[in-house]
């Protein structure tokens, strides 16, 4: 028998977009969703696999996990942006993707006009941490010093507008310090070299770092953040620890191709909002060192607006121009 999805296909344009405007949609999902993740493992994939077993439930229907990597995530987000606006594809994207992929690189694959967002998801914070042999006790002592020391103080990044690079830049646009960036591989590299007192700093992941913090390998200065985090209630955030304004987290979000009937964004946003309320979703966040979060498709699409302008000022300052 041929499938409700085929037999809309087969509609064309014109009629699908009338059964689009009225109840046609009633019985989606009538089968399994992909959640697209433009970055597998760690704790982007450990976050999709706990919103989409919890988000299932909600549903009604299985949301299988599926992986397009590559160019900073902008594969992934491109492929969801071209897919047809069904209902059935969906992207797990960070802010990366809709702020400052667009000032990074010449050409990123999609538009962000072809994906509406649907709710937040997570935030994540960082870990401003230092080599223990760095003559600094705290934020104001680090800005005191590297205003001493213009482009002497060293900092271990992923690469150039990766999210530790840009918690560095936000960092140096709020005091007007000039910190040198040094670019690592990832996986560990960065905190390594920290560690090893190849590097002054990092801007650092909290799985990556609070191991080494407890275990006097890395000094703890502040939380990116807006809040400490639970299990360093003595770090202050940067804000706190004497740089006002500053706060920086990757947040997560789900997004769907723009064509996605607006009774389905409804309905998903519903759906997503009761996941991120759910128990074993809270618990399993925690143990990744993210926070869980919701909000209306408009509350992202306006976040988006005010941190591009905001990013794009800073890229400006700095004179990082597009790939």
């Amino acid at each position: 028998m041929t499938s409700r999805r085929t037999f809309l296909a087969a509609l064309g344009a014109p009629v699908l977009a009338a059964w689009a405007s009225s109840d046609a949609w009633a019985a989606w999902p009538d089968s399994p969703i992909r959640l697209i993740i433009p970055f597998p493992g760690g704790t982007q994939e450990a976050q999709a696999r706990l919103v989409a077993k919890t988000l299932g439930k909600y549903i009604g229907q299985p949301i299988v996990v599926e992986a397009h990597p590559g160019a900073g995530g902008n594969i992934g987000a491109a492929y969801v942006a071209k897919a047809r606006g069904d209902g059935y594809t969906m992207l797990l994207g960070v802010s990366t993707f809709f702020e400052t992929n667009p000032l990074i690189y010449k050409d990123i694959g999609y538009k962000l006009s072809d994906l509406t967002p649907v709710s937040l998801l997570s935030e994540q914070p960082f870990l401003l941490v230092a080599r223990p042999g760095l003559p600094v006790a705290n934020v104001r002592e680090l800005v005191d010093y590297a205003r001493r020391n213009p482009g002497k103080v060293t900092v271990a990044t992923a690469g150039p507008g990766s999210p530790l690079d840009l918690a560095n830049r936000e960092f140096m646009s709020r005091t007007g310090v000039q910190m040198t960036p040094v670019p690592y591989k990832g996986g560990g590299e960065d905190t390594l070299a920290v560690m090893s007192g190849f590097t002054d700093l990092e801007f650092g992941g909290i799985p990556n770092v609070v191991g080494n913090i407890k275990a006097g390998k890395l000094h703890a200065l502040g939380v990116t953040g807006s809040k400490r985090l639970a299990n360093l209630p003595d770090v202050p955030t940067i804000a706190e620890a004497g740089v006002p304004g500053y706060e920086f987290s990757v947040w997560s979000c789900v997004s769907v191709p723009v064509a996605t009937p607006p009774d389905i964004v409804a309905r998903l946003n519903a759906a997503l909002v009761k996941t991120m309320a759910d128990p074993e979703v809270q618990t399993g966040f925690a143990q990744i060192n993210l926070i869980p979060v919701s909000s209306t498709s408009e509350a992202v699409a306006q976040r988006i607006a005010t941190e591009s302008a905001a990013w794009r000022s800073i890229f400006q300052k700095s004179g990082m121009t597009p790939m």
